[in-house]
């Protein structure tokens, strides 16, 4: 990063997120139950979002769930949680939904950033998976100094990942648009420099929940809906999963 840096762009609205309400357990996987999930922060609260449909031929019962090790250390409040935010029974033919809060204090693996889980019911135990984004794992204190940037950027040996995006929107290649998205979901802009060529780039950083610093940068050619990602971190698991979540925002 050289001269020419410029100042921070306003801040946005706190974030919010919209559960994407996806099927993560078919019924044809679950024997006719089917899972739809979403991930979601509310307030500040990591929850998971959850609903279960039943297309057996037998009510549905004793609602359970438990975790496997992930990237987020991602676990329910509690062993009762899931089963507490459910109806008691989930009739043929109907389906019940609830959310329930999480916690980021599990053990740590290195599982791409999906969340392996084991849902227990009255007739039998099944397995499916969610992605956990990054961006719900942030903090409010990921601002770093341009220095501390610098120096951070330029520590040998430090893991980078990059990727190049397409299908960018229109309003995302404007830096002034996209830096206060980018803030809410506590990515902040650092710095920015224009190429000789016309390359718009800019420089961000945040801090995940275990203090993993993430450093990113991001180049536009206005009006070619292509964007080029690099992000470094000292922490290898996180870097292409944070390059994948700015992809994410960029084209949304």
């Amino acid at each position: 990063m050289g001269g020419g840096m410029g100042g921070g762009m306003g801040g946005g609205p706190p974030p919010s997120t919209v559960p994407q309400n996806k099927v993560t357990l078919d019924a044809t996987k679950g024997e006719g139950m089917q899972i739809r999930s979403a991930f979601v922060k509310e307030g500040g609260q990591l929850k998971m979002q959850i609903t279960i449909e039943n297309n057996t031929m037998q009510p549905l019962s004793g609602f359970a769930i438990q975790f496997n090790k992930n990237s987020f250390g991602l676990v329910p409040e509690s062993p009762a949680a899931m089963g507490a935010c459910l109806p008691q029974q989930i009739m043929p033919g109907s389906s019940g939904s609830g959310s329930f809060n999480l916690l980021n204090n599990g053990p740590l693996s290195d599982s791409q950033g999906a969340v392996q889980m084991a849902i227990k019911t009255n007739v039998k135990v099944s397995y499916f998976q969610d992605i956990a984004d990054v961006l719900l794992f942030l903090t409010p204190d990921g601002k770093l100094e341009q220095q501390a940037w610098l120096q951070q950027w330029k520590t040998p040996g430090i893991n980078e990942h990059g990727l190049q995006a397409s299908g960018i929107n229109p309003q995302s290649e404007v830096v002034e648009a996209i830096c206060p998205k980018l803030e809410a979901s506590m990515v902040y802009f650092i710095a920015r420099r224009k190429q000789p060529d016309g390359q718009d780039m800019i420089y961000l950083s945040a801090k995940t929940f275990n203090n993993m610093v993430l450093l990113a940068e991001v180049g536009f050619r206005p009006g070619s809906g292509t964007a080029s990602i690099l992000v470094k971190s000292a922490q290898p698991q996180y870097v292409p999963l944070f390059a994948a979540s700015l992809e994410k925002v960029l084209k949304s």
